[in-house]
């Protein structure tokens, strides 16, 4: 009886759907609430996530007993989720939960929303009074036509003009605002309305939730625009998401695949031996010079190919049909010819995005591991396209490559800041030196 009880079962579809959103939100180490059957939130962070069992850090203390009933609340890829499950044991600093068997959507949201890059410079005012209460500045960090989520730089009493203290009591919630002021959002005019507190945070600093007053869709419809071509609808349902492989399993997978290539390419040191053949060669072309030079070069590329041969052709196939490359460029037969390129080179996936909408569509699926931004996409080029892919992916954000007409030092110190993986000089090559930069920041060369 003990031979059956130790075999694993395997994990249904819902499972993995939950492992998956579970083992991204660790990786990007998303902000975690734990709450219980009251509705009492306590922060916490993800430690490990297995196949069996969650283990968290909660920081605070559990007011659920063994076996009870508790549910993550989390924020992964711009939607709020919740995964109910029940508490397996508790330590000092630590919880095991058990794997939770669904996953459902807790959008407070009923318009989509957009982030916005504090590069970019978008700033709101908010007065509960002209001449008395709370004045606020900040800036913003997200919007939507129904109101904005505020980081709140400095708050003081108006009427006497002192800094206040921030805290999470510094303004309740429902208070009336009567003046909200934002500046500097991209491509809107300067905006002025009123509106309420919603919620209020200050465990990361001090996040500001303000909705607005009803009645003002007519002077919001630039930012209708705004997050339209940054965000999509809702969705009305978990979105599906793959399981990430992880890289030691893909490699074991990989070498598994290695060893009948390697043992037909053992034999072909015959290389070495063409260099004789070359040795003889040049007797031959001294009779018609102005041919030899036009055919050497055009041949030495070719030959320049063996090389890559001693790094195993059939592993670095395998390991390319796995990459993921994205180009943020232009429509245009520059694009196309590069596309062909990869493609050529064995990449297993080459997408193209002309569009900020397109690319954080690409960018939201699993399977891109490097960027080349060249040009960049309508709405945002260049190092400011670098600078928006790290402030919404943070620490989930592939490698990027940028491709400028010319290097000075802020653009330097600019792509170091946003950690950009490489600057390219244009116009680049499509050769073999273009491919070892690639398959360097990959990690396949």
């Amino acid at each position: 009886m003990a031979m059956f009880g130790m075999k694993k079962t395997k994990p249904s579809e819902g499972s993995e759907l939950v492992l998956a959103y579970l083992e991204d939100a660790q990786r990007v180490r998303a902000v975690l609430l734990l709450v219980d059957h009251r509705g009492r939130e306590v922060p916490a962070t993800f430690v490990s996530v297995m196949e069996d069992k969650v283990v968290v850090a909660p920081q605070g203390a559990l007011t659920v007993d063994k076996g009870g009933e508790v549910s993550l609340l989390f924020i992964q890829e711009g939607l709020r989720f919740k995964a109910p499950t029940r508490l397996l044991e508790a330590k000092p600093g630590s919880a095991t939960l058990e794997v939770p068997s669904s996953i459902a959507l807790a959008e407070r949201r009923k318009k989509p929303r957009a982030r916005l890059n504090p590069r970019e410079g978008a700033t709101v005012t908010v007065l509960t009074g002209l001449f008395d209460g709370v004045g606020m500045n900040g800036t913003i960090e997200n919007i939507s036509e129904s109101g904005i989520c505020v980081r709140v730089d400095r708050a003081m009493d108006v009427k006497t003009q002192r800094k206040m203290h921030m805290g999470a009591n510094m303004l309740p919630v429902g208070q009336p605002l009567m003046l909200i002021k934002m500046a500097k959002l991209p491509k809107c005019p300067t905006l002025e309305l009123g509106g309420t507190v919603a919620w209020l945070d200050a465990s990361q600093g001090v996040l500001l939730g303000i909705a607005f007053e009803p009645g003002k869709e007519g002077m919001l419809g630039s930012v209708r625009s705004l997050v339209a071509g940054r965000a999509g609808a809702i969705p009305t349902s978990v979105p599906p998401k793959a399981r990430r492989q992880s890289e030691a399993a893909r490699e074991e997978e990989q070498e598994k695949y290695t060893p009948k290539p390697t043992a037909k390419k053992e034999p072909e040191p015959a290389p070495k031996v063409e260099p004789a053949a070359a040795e003889v060669a040049p007797t031959p072309p001294e009779p018609p010079p102005p041919p030899a030079p036009a055919a050497s070069p055009e041949s030495a590329p070719a030959p320049e190919a063996p090389p890559p041969d001693d790094r195993s052709q059939a592993l670095l196939r395998v390991k390319k049909r796995a990459r993921g490359l994205l180009l943020a460029m232009p429509a245009g037969s520059k694009r196309d010819a590069l596309a062909a390129f990869l493609s050529g080179d064995g990449y297993g996936r080459v997408l193209c995005a002309d569009t900020l909408t397109e690319l954080l569509e690409h960018v939201g699926r699993p399977g891109i591991h490097l960027i080349l931004v060249d040009g960049g996409v309508a709405e945002l080029q260049s190092l400011a396209l670098a600078s928006f892919l790290r402030s919404s992916l943070d620490d989930a954000m592939p490698k990027v490559v940028l491709a400028e007409d010319s290097v000075d030092a802020d653009l330097v110190l600019g792509a170091q800041e946003v950690g950009v993986a490489q600057i390219l000089v244009k116009p680049y090559d499509l050769d073999l030196e273009f491919r070892r930069m690639l398959e360097g920041h990959l990690g396949i060369g």
